[in-house]
């Protein structure tokens, strides 16, 4: 195996949580590119701490428009990255955007998917032609009105001069706590003889039967579908899921927002720290505390929450795993509570006054239950989260903390925990920016299982991480496996042989 450090460009980079796993397993970010100013600047801040002697360029808002960018100015072609990684907008091929996507039928210009932005990395893998590729995006692109646009990536890359296959891969079965379904291209220069291939799942997971809806519901297969016909043998993981408790127990509690109500007007400073309560006890959490290349912490910042009076009871009698429904019935009962309570003492508003409506606004949600099923829901302390999505810069609503005692949606830093982003990575912005970058974002632990993978795959030195011990012994015993040609090196980076700083 080469002893070089392979080295990474990363476009579409948002926050940073693909470049944040290649780094963890030992690669060298040459450069990174994002339209989002808040994204670009977390970006900068970490990567600049964890490279401190070699720290990427970092293109971001206008200049890290990459319809306009000049790939020379990311890197000269001589001097290219080894793996070129990115994970491309995905609005129009999501669930979310797919009916919007429809409506643009008669307007065959605009329904094109080789317009989207996915097309400025098939340029830039054609223009470095880097050992290795690596691209996320979202199930929904496996089919679009019918029709498989994976398939059209895949056959783009492979135009470079690619082996491509496309795996879906769920975060979960990685490590992370977290459903988190998502699409990776993993593509390998033809001239290296290699096939590509997904990294195998080291944790399982059982659930009851019905436990996620159908547009979370978890894949229980490992498809690996290459634009040639390519067949892996699944192996069945040995460790059991990260649960939400150990993912977010030892973060300290948060429960001044029931004994301290906010004045009207106030801004709460989120930029708070927080001293840990007490020592981790979940192997996750403590990577979490101890991410290679960062310090370890006394404590977090960003641990807090938007604050709803009007539902912290709610939250409270809610059990783990119930939806809007629930609430709402709960929400009902306590506005009944509340008026028996006012009747008792003779000032309870009559029905259809203002002041009964007003009453009821202060305790119950106004939204129609059947449209908003899962707007909210409560965590499971011994199952995985459900994905946390970008929307959650909106309301966090659909992550209600498992602890009734605290009574509260989940914080800022417990989103990036269930992401498996480190306490040390701290994001720019204000809390709305955090939520985005952080729902937006390719979790590390996931990316970092993946880049091990690729680096091992093609001949890069590659670090592993305890929870991924088994699949770094799996994969060399892979390797070893293949004929001479198949083990063949990647060529020498172009430029400077970097060690690297890890």
């Amino acid at each position: 195996m080469s002893r070089r450090t392979a080295t990474v460009i990363d476009l579409f980079s948002g926050a940073g949580g693909l470049s944040l796993g290649f780094r963890a397993a030992g690669a060298r970010i040459l450069a990174a590119v994002d339209a989002s100013e808040p994204a670009g600047r977390t970006f900068r801040r970490n990567f600049s701490l964890l490279q401190p002697r070699q720290p990427p360029r970092v293109f971001l808002g206008d200049e890290g428009n990459l319809e306009d960018l000049d790939l020379e100015s990311v890197a000269p072609q001589a001097k290219g990255p080894d793996i070129l990684v990115g994970g491309p907008p995905c609005q129009g091929f999501s669930r979310v955007g797919r009916a919007k996507l429809a409506s643009l039928a008669d307007d065959p210009e605009a329904d094109d998917p080789r317009n989207e932005l996915y097309l400025r990395f098939v340029s830039a893998a054609r223009y470095w032609q880097p050992p290795a590729v690596v691209m996320e995006n979202v199930p929904g692109m496996l089919s679009v009105r019918g029709n498989n646009l994976a398939e059209i990536v895949a056959g783009d890359l492979a135009s470079c001069g690619y082996r491509v296959g496309y795996a879906l891969l769920n975060a979960v079965w990685y490590g992370v706590p977290q459903f988190r379904e998502r699409l990776f291209f993993i593509g390998i220069r033809g001239d290296l003889g290699l096939l590509p291939s997904a990294p195998v799942p080291t944790h399982r997971v059982e659930l009851p039967s019905g436990y996620l809806r159908p547009p979370e519901a978890i894949t229980l297969s490992l498809p690996f579908m290459p634009h040639f016909q390519l067949e892996v043998p699944l192996v069945r993981a040995q460790l059991t899921a990260t649960t939400t408790r150990d993912a977010i127990d030892d973060l300290p509690r948060i429960i001044d927002h029931l004994s301290e109500p906010r004045p009207p007007g106030r801004v709460e400073d989120f930029r708070v720290f927080r001293p840990y309560d007490h020592h981790p006890a979940s192997t996750f959490a403590r990577l979490m505390r101890a991410w290679p290349g960062l310090d370890v912490p006394p404590g977090v910042q960003d641990h807090v929450i938007r604050r709803t009076p009007r539902d912290f009871e709610t939250f409270r009698r809610m059990e783990a795993d119930d939806r809007y429904p629930e609430a709402m019935r709960i929400a009902r009962e306590r506005f009944q509570e509340e008026l028996a309570r006012r009747a008792s003492s003779g000032n309870a508003p009559a029905e259809g006054t203002p002041g009964y409506e007003e009453l009821r606004r202060s305790i119950v949600p106004p939204y129609p239950e059947a449209k908003f099923v899962d707007k909210w829901r409560k965590l499971n302390a011994d199952r995985p989260s459900w994905t946390v999505p970008a929307h959650l810069s909106r309301d966090a609503y659909s992550h209600i903390h498992y602890d009734s005692d605290q009574a509260r949606a989940i914080s800022v830093r417990e989103a990036a925990r269930l992401q498996s982003f480190p306490d040390a990575f701290e994001f720019s912005g204000n809390m709305g920016d955090c939520f985005t970058q952080i729902g937006n974002a390719v979790p590390p632990v996931l990316a970092w299982a993946i880049a091990a993978h690729v680096m091992t795959q093609v001949g890069f030195r590659a670090r592993w991480p305890e929870l991924h011990r088994e699949t770094a012994t799996s994969a060399q015993k892979r390797r070893s496996a293949l004929p001479s040609r198949a083990r063949r090196r990647p060529e020498p980076a172009r430029g400077d042989d970097v060690q690297g700083d890890g």
